[in-house]
């Protein structure tokens, strides 16, 4: 999961250097990984195939204008992606796509997902702005493509189950989460979720191919930095349910 490449109204954290974006593709080039977004995922999935052997789903959430410059470098690797966008930031926002460069990344033949329309923590929301979120952040994407819009991310990695199973109501087949975990090829389905990890600045190209690797150690490390980052968001989160 990537933010913002090389500039970004993001959290700096989260905005990967351009010549680290291009060593990390090129790595995935290099060592023969598929790397595709959801709607190449979701063909998978349906005709139950077993995926490739090196296979990693690639995303890009927030729809940040730099997200022009990881497609372009995308394309010039042969790699696939999905891009994440919330519609308040898209439609008035400075620094972030509009409607053109949504459909421009659509004809290039990358999928496109909501990321809600304020991207506001959809479990801190009561049940009305939850499903509000959810519900108009599609229907918008959808007029803009023109076609339907099964994928979403939750900002912020805020999900649990209430706010898992309301996306599911409303057609969403995908979801991405920032659950930092290796998805299991026997645990992904249809109307589920996709785990994901934030590639962030700090993280060297060793860092990276730990990642896709799925290194044990690398897993762990990530597993007890969340637990410690997010008991505090979870004992919060549940005076909102």
């Amino acid at each position: 999961m990537y933010h913002a490449i090389g500039h970004g109204c993001t959290a700096p954290g989260y905005v990967v250097g351009e010549p680290e974006l291009r060593s990390q593709l090129e790595h995935l080039k290099s060592q023969n990984y598929v790397g595709e977004g959801f709607g190449q995922l979701e063909s998978r999935l349906r005709t139950r195939k077993p995926l490739p052997p090196r296979f990693v789903v690639l995303t890009v959430d927030d729809g940040e204008t730099s997200s022009l410059l990881a497609a372009d470098m995308l394309e010039e690797f042969g790699l696939n992606a999905t891009f994440f966008v919330t519609r308040d930031r898209a439609r008035s926002a400075s620094g972030y796509l509009g409607e053109t460069d949504i459909r421009e990344l659509r004809r290039r033949g990358f999928s496109l997902g909501t990321h809600g329309t304020t991207h506001r923590g959809l479990s801190f929301l009561s049940e009305t702005l939850c499903i509000a979120e959810l519900r108009d952040s599609k229907h918008w994407l959808e007029d803009v493509l023109g076609e339907a819009v099964p994928y979403m991310s939750f900002p912020g990695g805020y999900v649990n189950r209430r706010t898992f199973e309301r996306a599911k109501e409303l057609g969403y087949r995908l979801v991405g989460t920032s659950q930092e975990r290796i998805n299991s090829p026997a645990r992904l389905r249809l109307h589920g979720q996709v785990n994901r990890v934030a590639v962030r600045r700090d993280f060297s190209l060793a860092d990276f191919r730990r990642i896709v690797e799925g290194e044990r150690g690398f897993y762990l490390w990530r597993r007890i930095r969340f637990t410690a980052l997010t008991v505090p968001k979870l004992i919060l989160q549940d005076q909102f349910l």
